[in-house]
C-alpha cells in the first residue's frame, strides 16, 4: 500500500508541474482546457491500473473514469474542429496525432517485453487483435472517427447529425453486448458509448451552455453582492 501511495503522490505532482511554466489562461473547454483534461484522465487510467497491479481492490474500474473522460473531450475537439474546416485532412491529423504514436509505443513495448512477432503486431496494427491489455482503446478510438467522419460526410443537417450519431452509437451498444461481451472485461467497450457522442453533443450547444453557465454566474455574484450589505446591516441595527 505504502507503495501505491508514493505513486498516486508522484502522479499528482506531475500533473501539477504542468501548470507552472503555463502563463496561458484557461478559458472553459478551449484547447487548453480539454488538453488539461485528458492529460488527468490518462493519468487517472496509468494510476488505476498500476494500483490495481499493486493489488489495490476494485481500484482498476476508476480507469472507467478517466477512458471516459478521454472521449468526451475527443468528441468535443473532432466537432469544434469540424465546424472550423470541416473534413479537410481529417484522417491525416488523426493517423499522425493518434495512430502513429500508439503504434510506435506499441512496437517499442512488445520489443520490451520480448513479446513481438509479426503475426502479433499486424493484427494490433490492423485493430483486429489487441497485443496488449490497453489495446482495445485503439481499434475503440478508430471506430468512433469512422462513424463521426461517415455522419459528418453523409448528412448536412446539424440535428439530423445527432440523431443519426445516437443512433449509430445505440445500435453498436447492443451489438457490442449481445456479441461481443468479453467475459475477462465485461461490456468494457459497451459501457463507453455514450462518452463520444456525448462530447459532440457538449460541443454543438458550446455557445448555449457558455451563456447559461454566465448568466448563473452573474446571479450568483448579485445575489451574494447583495446578501452581505444586508446582513451587515441587520447586524448594526441589532448591535444599535
Amino acid at each position: 500500500m505504502k507503495y501505491f501511495v508514493l505513486l498516486t503522490g508522484l502522479i499528482l505532482a506531475c500533473y501539477l508541474l504542468g501548470f507552472i511554466k503555463k502563463s496561458e489562461k484557461y478559458q472553459w473547454m478551449d484547447r487548453n482546457y480539454t488538453t488539461a483534461i485528458k492529460g488527468f484522465s490518462i493519468l487517472t487510467v496509468v494510476w488505476a491500473h498500476s494500483g490495481a497491479m499493486l493489488s489495490v481492490g476494485g481500484i482498476q474500474f476508476v480507469a472507467g473514469i478517466g477512458v471516459a473522460l478521454f472521449l468526451m473531450c475527443s468528441g468535443y475537439g473532432l466537432e469544434i474542429s469540424y465546424e472550423k474546416n470541416g473534413l479537410e485532412e481529417f484522417w491525416k491529423k488523426r493517423l499522425l496525432s493518434v495512430c502513429l504514436p500508439f503504434w510506435v509505443v506499441e512496437l517499442v513495448g512488445l520489443f520490451a517485453t520480448a513479446t513481438f512477432t509479426i503475426k502479433t503486431y499486424l493484427f494490433d496494427f490492423c485493430c483486429l487483435k489487441p497485443a496488449t491489455g490497453y489495446g482495445w482503446f485503439m481499434g475503440y478510438i478508430v471506430i468512433c472517427y469512422l462513424i463521426f467522419y461517415a455522419v459528418k460526410r453523409l448528412i448536412k443537417d446539424r440535428k439530423m447529425q445527432m440523431v443519426a450519431l445516437f443512433g449509430t452509437f445505440g445500435i453498436w451498444f447492443v451489438v457490442e453486448s449481445v456479441f461481443f461481451a468479453n467475459p475477462d472485461m465485461p461490456f468494457l467497450r459497451a459501457r463507453q458509448m455514450l462518452s463520444f457522442p456525448a462530447g459532440v453533443l457538449l460541443a454543438v450547444n458550446k455557445d448555449k451552455i457558455e451563456r447559461i453557465l454566465t448568466k448563473s454566474k452573474n446571479i450568483l455574484v448579485l445575489t451574494g453582492g447583495y446578501s452581505v450589505p444586508s446582513l451587515h446591516g441587520s447586524n448594526t441595527a441589532e448591535c444599535g
